[in-house]
């Protein structure tokens, strides 16, 4: 059902949230790759949206939006030899940097509850 798709979704970002996060580290990936990712970031921290956070829960959305998408598109981007490096490396930093994901990926689970608890209020 949902939850099950839900839950394979965040599974899935999760892994290449880590993987895009160790190449980013990487010399060998592009600056444009490395420029969009940042970008990316910036815009889920930003108080500047394209849907300001007033309107009730698509305020939210592109900010829950922007980050899956641009991880999922840029990951494909990576050239293959920097992206299977990353792969590896990610699985042995795995224990430390799935503490660091779990919490921000906690956290923008909690932004979104919030946001729609706060619209029924």
């Amino acid at each position: 059902g949902f939850m099950w798709k839900l839950f394979s979704f965040l599974k899935t970002f999760r892994e290449d949230l880590l993987v895009m996060l160790v190449a980013i580290k990487d010399p060998r990936t592009p600056l444009t790759i490395k420029g969009a990712f940042l970008a990316g970031l910036l815009y889920c921290i930003s108080p500047i949206d394209i849907i300001p956070d007033a309107v009730p829960l698509l305020g939210m959305v592109d900010d829950a939006a922007v980050l899956p998408a641009a991880v999922f598109g840029l990951i494909r981007l990576l050239p293959p030899a920097v992206r299977a490096d990353a792969q590896v490396r990610a699985e042995r930093r795995l224990p430390y940097i799935f503490a660091l994901a779990s919490l921000a990926l906690l956290a923008w689970i909690a932004l979104i509850i919030w946001g729609i608890v706060s619209i029924f209020r």
